[in-house]
């Protein structure tokens, strides 16, 4: 009874329509949820074009897996792979973990979705390709976007060395660049880890800050609402042209986002204090 339920799901899921709309299904509810929970956040626009991209060929591919199309179509996946990975980690061993807690009422299945995707994606794309060549066009997009990874976290880590000799400093002298624009930033604009936790969360999702962070931390100290205070004060002082506030992606919290005392200016370090650092 079992095996022959087994082989009817096999079957169905060998169809290419039929695997196109459960992807889209479950692409569906992770957009859904996410617009809900908001888990990762407001992503930057060019994460939005290569999210779009992603998902609706994650949809569209078993459909064009065996047409003229099948070499752009595996290249694309294998950006997927690395992009679904990438939630993967973002999400968490420990909340992967607490995610088989939830099994068992539906919830906790979302949380896979990603990790199927990776799965589903390697399988028909570097281990069983409808066309044997798909194969390497996918492993090329994935060896792409490690080289592209390996080079954020070198930029990064020059980032980390100015922030370095910003504080030798005492925080008057710094290389204003992308990326220690984004280590300012940090934690009241740029969100960079899954926070399930009530109140309002840092609005901006950045993929090469959060990908930095993971290979070499936050370089300015994050212990307690003072730290965050000076920090909104380092990045007004060196970015005076950039915002540091922005529609806060749970958008429910958007009052107590605005409303929190951390933005008054009564609450920043004196100056007196910050020319001490």
């Amino acid at each position: 009874m079992i095996k022959r339920a087994i082989k009817k799901i096999y079957r169905f899921l060998c169809k290419p329509t039929s695997l196109a709309v459960i992807n889209g299904v479950l692409i569906a509810i992770i957009v859904i949820c996410n617009f809900l929970s908001q888990a990762f956040c407001i992503p930057v626009p060019w994460a939005v074009v290569v999210i779009a991209i992603c998902f609706t060929n994650t949809i569209l591919y078993p459909i064009l897996e065996r047409t003229k199309l099948a070499p752009l179509t595996s290249f694309i996946n294998g950006v997927s792979i690395c992009l679904f990975l990438y939630c993967v980690i973002f999400i968490g061993a420990e909340w992967t973990f607490m995610a088989f807690l939830f099994i068992i009422v539906g919830i906790g299945l979302i949380i896979f979705i990603p990790h199927f995707f990776v799965f589903q994606l390697v399988l028909k794309n570097l281990i069983n390709p409808a066309i044997k060549t798909s194969r390497y066009f996918c492993l090329s997009a994935i060896i792409i976007c490690m080289g592209i990874v390996a080079y954020i976290g070198y930029d990064y880590k020059k980032a980390v060395d100015s922030i370095e000799k910003f504080k030798a400093s005492g925080y008057k002298e710094l290389d204003k660049n992308f990326m220690t624009e984004k280590i300012l930033g940090m934690h009241f604009i740029y969100h960079t880890e899954y926070c399930p936790y009530d109140g309002w969360r840092p609005p901006i999702h950045e993929p090469i800050m959060v990908i930095g962070k993971w290979f070499y931390g936050d370089p300015l100290e994050f212990r307690s609402r003072e730290d965050l205070r000076f920090r909104i004060k380092l990045y007004k002082e060196f970015f005076p042209d950039k915002k540091d506030k922005y529609e806060n992606c749970i958008f429910m919290k958007n009052y107590l986002y605005y409303n929190d005392d951390i933005w008054n200016k009564k609450n920043y370090y004196e100056d007196n204090k910050l020319e001490n650092q």
